[in-house]
């Protein structure tokens, strides 16, 4: 039998190629990826995001003439850095600019600096976090490169690589444990998925066992494309071993080899098993040896998928309808600037991110320079932000980000701008209209940033929108199309209107507050928002209570509480 041959070194073309090989299977697994989210709203989900900075990342790799390492991973980092969107975007830009410090003046790569590589990956990634979780991305980034370094005599890069993935895989398995949300939910975390599909990739690209494609265009994938799943059904059971005795970490070692997704977890009484698998049968065949069983789940992810990505193309449909209704006609625009000339005498810029016709026309009322259009399910990349800065005229900028999710992509970008910046950590548009009532051009800059963050925590946020999947979150057992509501980011009322749900909100949060205002959406009108007054009414006869069109989609219901 021949051996295959050895993978010693990794030249410019050879590194192209694990690229590709790495953006295809992000493109393969961008729906499975994007369906780990444990929030069910409608956002800016981890595989699509990955997935629209990984493609930047190559791209910019593409304009690149050369084909030394040093100079391809480089353009791969100022791709990533630029084109970073979300949260688990910019994690990914710095583990890629770790894997370009690491091989500055390298011509090729060989084995020590794939390691050294992985490892300066995972100290920029947490280097960046300011509040680093276990669980998430970055402990599957750690443990890879923690096993890389360990395989310093493993001259074979194949070999190296397959390793680390097998190890990355494992500390995936392992996040529902470090993280109860994820445990509650049944799923492993997104973002660590993400990079083990990266790493899966380049393995591919490497050795050239997969056809890869060239193309770094993200086209929409049709019903036959989805079929190719490696694994086609996610199964789960629940095993009642009590007085058996069972080691958990042998169940894991005996059925991993059927499948991927892997996660045992349990206690004395129950353990619960959840596994992507082409052998659904084998894996309960097993599980009745260990104990009797319940709840016996299996789905059909291809179908699902399918299902997944033909909503997820109707909603992108709908929303770009919406785009050219004629009175929305000027949303068209990237970025919408304020015209008001009284602005430019100011010393501070600011910039602000939304939707919806109305915010925008009272963010620019209180004083916001330029607007980003941007939000839940659209989350500008760190570019955005770089090309609103440039317009601003001032030297010092305030922005305002309106979602946790954007926050990242926005620190990042003024770390780059030579103008003086600071970002005000706003989760939601109405932080950021608390925030510029309190907005002081006197100030400088620290100060400023510091009494519009300390002013949006006398704000309650209540949001109302539709789940966007089934999900278990908090307790709820929340189906897709129910109506959920989340008070400062976290769900704590779900049901079948909105009404009610807004109501289960109000008796839950009501602290004698005298300031609602209620912005009602796309899917509400003026009618129903002065129900939502009525039931504010009841709770306070003093209260001041304002309805306004923000026009805002997604959210049918936005409100206020001071």
């Amino acid at each position: 039998m021949v051996q295959n041959e050895e993978i010693k070194v990794i030249d410019g073309d050879t590194f192209r190629k694990m690229c590709y090989g790495a953006l295809n299977k992000l493109k393969d697994q961008q729906s499975y990826i994007d369906s780990l989210n444990v929030f069910p709203v409608p956002d800016g989900d981890t595989g699509t995001n990955m997935l629209l900075t990984f493609q930047e990342a190559v791209e910019n790799l593409e304009q690149s003439s050369s084909n030394r390492i040093d100079s391809l991973t480089q353009a791969l980092s100022k791709g990533a850095l630029m084109g970073a969107r979300g949260n688990s975007g910019v994690i990914l830009s710095q583990l890629l600019r770790g894997f370009s410090e690491a091989n500055k003046y390298n011509k090729t790569m060989k084995n020590e600096d794939l390691i050294k590589s992985l490892s300066e990956a995972s100290r920029i990634a947490y280097q960046g976090v300011l509040k680093p979780v276990e669980g998430t991305i970055l402990t599957v980034a750690r443990k890879a490169a923690r096993r890389a370094e360990k395989l310093e005599e493993t001259e074979n890069i194949e070999e190296l690589l397959q390793k680390v993935i097998d190890t990355a895989h494992k500390a995936l398995n392992k996040t529902p444990d470090q993280l109860p949300q994820l445990k509650e939910a049944g799923v492993v975390d997104a973002g660590g998925q993400g990079y083990l599909t990266i790493l899966e990739g380049m393995l591919a690209g490497l050795t050239g066992k997969e056809q890869i494609s060239t193309e770094t265009t993200v086209k929409k994938e049709t019903k036959e494309e989805v079929e190719e799943l490696k694994y086609g059904y996610c199964t789960q059971t629940l095993i009642n071993v009590a007085g058996k005795n069972v080691n958990i970490d042998e169940i894991k070692n005996d059925i991993e080899q059927f499948g991927d997704s892997l996660m045992v977890v349990g206690d004395e009484d129950i353990i619960k098993i959840h596994i992507h698998t082409n052998h659904p049968g084998i894996i309960l065949e097993y599980a009745l040896k260990t104990g009797s069983l319940r709840d016996i789940n299996i789905d059909n992810m291809k179908l699902q998928n399918a299902e997944m990505r033909e909503k997820s193309e109707m909603r992108q449909k709908e929303e770009y309808e919406n785009l050219k209704d004629k009175e929305n006609k000027e949303l068209d625009q990237k970025l919408i600037k304020n015209t008001k000339t009284e602005k430019l005498e100011r010393k501070t810029g600011i910039i602000a991110v939304a939707k919806g016709k109305g915010i925008k026309n009272i963010l620019m009322e209180l004083g916001v320079d330029l607007i980003i259009d941007g939000g839940q399910s659209m989350n500008p990349s760190t570019n955005d932000f770089v090309d609103a800065i440039n317009q601003i005229e001032q030297n010092k900028i305030i922005i305002l980000p309106n979602n946790k999710n954007i926050i990242s992509a926005a620190k990042q970008a003024s770390s780059i701008s030579e103008k003086s910046i600071e970002v005000v950590n706003t989760k939601a548009i109405p932080e950021a209209i608390a925030a510029l009532l309190v907005f002081n051009d006197n100030d400088e800059l620290s100060e400023i940033k510091a009494a519009m963050e300390q002013e949006t925590t006398s704000v309650k946020t209540i949001e109302i929108t539709n789940a966007v999947k089934d999900s278990k979150v908090n307790g709820f057992e929340i189906k897709e199309g129910d109506v959920i509501g989340i008070v400062d980011g976290k769900i704590i009322a779900a049901g079948d209107t909105e009404l009610k749900v807004v109501n289960d909100v109000i008796n839950q949060v009501w602290d004698d507050e005298d300031l609602i205002t209620i912005y009602y959406g796309d899917g509400a009108d003026e009618k129903e928002a002065k129900k939502i007054k009525k039931s504010f009414q009841e709770k306070s006869d003093d209260a001041e209570i304002e309805i306004y069109k923000g026009g805002q989609p997604l959210y049918p219901y936005i409100i206020s509480m001071e």
